[in-house]
């Protein structure tokens, strides 16, 4: 129980000082019309520092699907939010650009700020509460080498 204090109050620190440092960046969104399906909508920065300097982005679904690319620096990790308005089930997979970058799903953080995980690189989970849930991609450090790179981070919600 006092993990999860400690990592939820860690979370919401991280939250906190990400908005109080963070730059007002100009995004770029599009709808892809891909082997994901139409309406999936993709959100890309003008330039890599966006990612890299961003460790919390707010997805927005559309047709219940975001698509989201990201950096992924050495020992950090990055939290993507978005909010379900009512039960259901999370299909989300995180894939590398490099072939064996290191990057999974670490944790899921529910609305009630309850957490589950470590995931892989994809995951199903039944959402059961409405409200705003957190996805925590970051490297795998029980296997292989430290990643520093783009990801790209697919959510779906049936």
């Amino acid at each position: 129980m006092r993990l999860k204090s400690i990592l939820y109050i860690a979370g919401v620190a991280s939250l906190i000082w990400t908005a109080c440092n963070s730059n007002n960046q100009k995004q770029d969104t599009s709808t892809d019309t891909t082997s994901r399906g139409a309406g999936v909508t993709t959100v890309e920065s003008d330039t890599a520092t966006f990612a890299a300097t961003q460790d919390s982005i707010a997805l927005t679904l559309s047709n219940g699907a975001a698509e989201q690319k990201g950096m992924m620096e050495k020992g950090k990790h990055m939290v993507f939010s978005f909010d379900v308005s009512k039960p259901g089930k999370l299909q989300a997979s995180v894939k590398p650009d490099a072939a064996n970058g290191n990057v999974r799903i670490a944790q899921i953080f529910m609305p009630d700020h309850t957490a589950d995980g470590p995931f892989g690189m994809e995951m199903t989970y039944d959402l059961k509460q409405t409200g705003e849930y957190r996805l925590v991609i970051s490297e795998n450090q029980m296997a292989g080498d430290p990643y520093q790179g783009p990801f790209t981070l697919y959510v779906k919600v049936e």
